[in-house]
């Protein structure tokens, strides 16, 4: 794997964290709606608390496994890491590059419905909470953290060692961030964009994106068989 640097740990980091934001589910059905009704403002306290939600799950999954397992260079254990990351991603990403293609979208269908609705709440602590436990206490988010975590964080204990960590909660929010930013833009200047198009884009950018975490694990998988 000499051709893996710290950068590219450090972008997948960052991949990481922005397609844990991007899929269309409860957290951005809620913080479009609202911030198309009462303004940006609100999608960036939605976009506060999901990105508060997804740190603490992955420091949670990323300091958990770090201390849990002594030897994260161990070939066996990387081995079944990474065997545990092909069983969640595949289905994950399948799922979505489905629903890219899928005629009419229901997530989009859904959403609209509630857009109409003429009152949002008058505190944006409200959304900041709201948002936080979505995401907190989405199974599949938890499902989605340790899949990837478990690929990336043993190659990112062996380039980076102690710093892996820090390192990786730094790079997953700044992919976090980016895309709740993206949000608030096209909430403030472009609500116009946000339709079926821009639902299916946003599900096919993210299919790939897990679809190409597999295809990591499938590698090391195969590394460590034909060694």
């Amino acid at each position: 794997m000499v051709f893996i640097s710290d950068i590219h740990v450090l972008s997948a980091a960052f991949f990481m964290g922005l397609a844990a934001a991007a899929p269309m589910g409860p957290v951005n059905m809620l913080a479009i709606r609202r911030g198309l009704i009462g303004g940006w403002r609100h999608t960036l306290a939605c976009g506060i608390g999901s990105v508060t939600g997804e740190i603490a799950l992955f420091a949670l999954v990323l300091l958990g496994g770090h201390y849990l397992f002594s030897d994260l260079s161990n070939p066996t254990l990387r081995t079944v890491l990474a065997g545990i990351g092909l069983i969640v991603l595949i289905p994950l990403g399948i799922y979505f590059l489905v629903h890219a293609i899928k005629e009419p979208l229901r997530a989009y269908a859904s959403a609209r419905k509630d857009w109409d609705e003429s009152t949002v709440p008058a505190h944006l602590a409200t959304d900041v909470a709201s948002c936080a436990a979505l995401t907190a206490f989405n199974p599949l988010t938890m499902i989605y953290w340790v899949g990837v975590t478990s690929n990336w964080l043993p190659l990112a204990h062996t380039l980076l060692g102690s710093k892996a960590p820090g390192w990786g909660i730094l790079m997953v929010a700044a992919g976090l961030m980016t895309w709740f930013t993206t949000l608030i833009v096209l909430v403030r200047f472009l609500p116009d964009r946000i339709g079926p198009a821009f639902f299916r884009l946003v599900n096919a950018v993210l299919g790939l994106i897990l679809l190409g975490f597999a295809a990591y694990c499938a590698i090391v998988l195969s590394h460590q068989f034909l060694h």
